[in-house]
């Protein structure tokens, strides 16, 4: 009787150890991932978004790291920075560095981007909009791209409104769907009328090395380099996150470009361990 006792209670501690050792892989399996935290933001003051707003942000959520909307030209070799501009989110960082001093700030955006620009013709995008509304303030639009056009001003107008809302709003999903729909038509719908209208192969401009080059031939360019840009930044943010896996991050990004960032990024978290979290 002793031994089967024994017996029992030998089975029953084994048991309980084999549970503890089973909860406690469970809780490691569950512990947070680290974030990674995208804020979209606005590049100058408004009513209700200045940079103490932005520096509020980072004060409550302490990353570790801070990726920027900036290319290497701003940084130097050790990632000091070389040059600032007066931005919410340089005035904001430059703050936090002299607060948080272990804090690190790294760059995201295409390299190069104003150059490339430059050099494809494409700095002058608004020439092939202004187009479109003169040709619907003459009335010379098709019915469809009347329709195209004034959902496009509609979504823009819509967007403008939002001038003065708080960094919580601008940062909502609705602002995002907004932003979402207005993209589509200034990249897709938009598009659509320029390769339709003759008129646009007809009108020219010269680029920075003299080539001249059709506003049809201008939009499409442009319309890839943001997709491009947009791609480019996606590609940066996880090189960080690569670099540093167990580290706080926060990515600071003007608010038209974070919904395609949190639609891109979210499919990225299991492969990169990571928590994606917006503001």
């Amino acid at each position: 009787m002793k031994s089967k006792l024994f017996f029992i209670n030998r089975l029953l501690l084994i048991t309980f150890c084999l549970t503890a050792l089973f909860c406690n892989a469970q809780t490691e399996n569950k512990k947070k991932k680290p974030e990674l935290i995208v804020i979209g933001t606005v590049h100058f003051p408004t009513k209700n978004i200045n940079a103490d707003t932005i520096y509020k942000v980072l004060e409550n959520l302490k990353p570790d790291i801070v990726l920027m909307e900036s290319d290497m030209t701003n940084f130097n070799s050790d990632f000091t920075f070389k040059k600032t501009y007066d931005e919410n989110e340089w005035n904001a960082v430059l703050k936090y560095k002299a607060n948080f001093k272990n804090t690190l700030f790294r760059p995201i955006e295409f390299e190069g981007r104003n150059d490339y620009r430059k050099q494809n013709g494409i700095q002058n995008s608004d020439a092939v909009v202004n187009e479109i509304n003169t040709l619907d303030s003459l009335n010379t639009l098709s019915i469809k791209h009347k329709k195209i056009w004034n959902r496009f001003v509609d979504l823009s107008n819509s967007l403008n409104e939002l001038d003065n809302s708080s960094l919580i709003e601008i940062n909502s999903i609705a602002t995002s769907n907004l932003v979402n729909e207005r993209q589509f038509y200034q990249y897709q719908k938009i598009n659509e009328i320029v390769d339709e209208n003759s008129e646009f192969a007809k009108l020219k401009i010269k680029t920075a090395t003299k080539d001249a080059i059709s506003f049809r031939e201008l939009y499409k360019r442009y319309c890839y380099f943001e997709t491009l840009r947009n791609r480019t930044i996606i590609d940066n943010i996880l090189k960080w996150k690569t670099q540093y896996p167990d580290k706080k991050i926060v990515v600071l990004i003007g608010f038209y470009h974070k919904y395609f960032l949190v639609n891109e990024l979210k499919w990225k978290q299991k492969e990169y361990n990571f928590e994606l979290k917006e503001f």
